[in-house]
């Protein structure tokens, strides 16, 4: 089997972007990550890529070390290490102390896949083109949700949508939640990771047609982002998402 990949991560309307992206692939194993550093926070764009860049060189070094990096254990010890490495540098560096991220990312041997995120960056899996798994926010929308208050889809409209509840290189550190999907990856099974820059104007069903009706991750990606770009105000926040298919 083979993994295909396309990202695209932009400032939209910002001034800067405090997004991230990044992957690797080594053979039957990958890394994907997302990061959105916190907008009124000072730094968070340096908190974003400290983040992702030290998760893709603990999965690197996890490959050649011959680890089980496709396990529950090793994402919430690469999760805590990023968190470690963004407050180590903020402390050295405290004109940016306030800074923090959200971080999805994904880590897979093909045989078994785990999915973990802190924040509002979500994480899709899509069985043969349907959606299976969504990631729950981290975030004050999403408890209203929980309480019955908003729907899952009306999240994108809520007042407190940008208000989250748990973040990466804070004054403590939080657990990601961790989902391990056992099931081996097979053709037709697709993954996206996305920024809420990218989710609040895409809707699922849409990410569902669009990998009925393309063939590759840059004609889904392409074809997504024409979507967002028709809906987004002129001060949109930055976007970014990773498509990943499998065949």
């Amino acid at each position: 089997m083979k993994i295909n990949v396309a990202s695209v991560c932009k400032q939209g309307g910002r001034t800067y972007n405090q997004d991230y992206v990044t992957h690797l692939i080594q053979g039957d194993k990958a890394c994907f990550v997302v990061c959105d550093g916190l907008g009124s926070y000072v730094g968070s764009e340096v908190a974003s890529m400290l983040c992702a860049d030290k998760i893709k060189k603990l999965f690197k070094k996890g490959v050649s070390d011959n680890g089980d990096i496709a396990s529950t254990e090793f994402s919430l010890k690469t999760i805590q290490s990023a968190h470690n490495h963004v407050v180590k540098y903020k402390e050295k560096n405290p004109i940016i102390s306030s800074s923090c991220t959200t971080v999805a990312c994904i880590i897979t041997d093909l045989k078994s896949t785990v999915m973990s995120h802190i924040g509002d960056s979500r994480i899709y899996f899509f069985d043969s083109g349907k959606l299976k798994y969504q990631s729950k926010d981290h975030s004050v929308a999403q408890l209203a949700v929980d309480r019955g208050e908003c729907t899952l889809r009306d999240i994108r409209k809520h007042k407190d949508q940008n208000k989250l509840t748990r973040v990466l290189g804070s004054n403590y550190y939080t657990e990601p939640d961790v989902v391990t999907e056992s099931t081996p990856l097979k053709s037709g099974d697709s993954l996206i990771l996305c920024t809420d820059g990218f989710w609040e104007y895409v809707y699922e069903e849409e990410m569902e047609n669009a990998f009925a009706t393309y063939k590759t991750p840059n004609e889904v990606l392409n074809h997504l982002e024409k979507l967002l770009l028709t809906r987004v105000p002129s001060n949109n926040d930055n976007y970014t998402a990773i498509i990943v298919t499998i065949n």
